[in-house]
């Protein structure tokens, strides 16, 4: 089995995988890195919602110059 799947892995969990998921196939192992891939991406999106329906409780002219400060 390459490394190719592991080291896609890897950069996916941010840190080594648990030695337990060398045994898994390369095709498991990228579904796996897709698989927390796509959550990040929804953690993200929920997030960034979470952060705009937060300054719905901000007066109107106050959002701008917050959303600067908070980048």
């Amino acid at each position: 089995m390459s490394d190719e799947p592991l080291a896609a892995l890897r950069t996916q969990l941010r840190a080594s995988p648990p030695p337990a998921l060398r045994g898994l196939s390369g095709a498991d192992l990228d579904d796996l890195a897709g698989a927390v891939e796509a959550a990040r991406r929804r953690q993200a999106a929920e997030l960034a919602a979470a952060g705009d329906l937060a300054f719905n409780h901000i007066p109107r002219l106050l959002r701008g110059p917050i959303r600067r400060v908070l980048g």
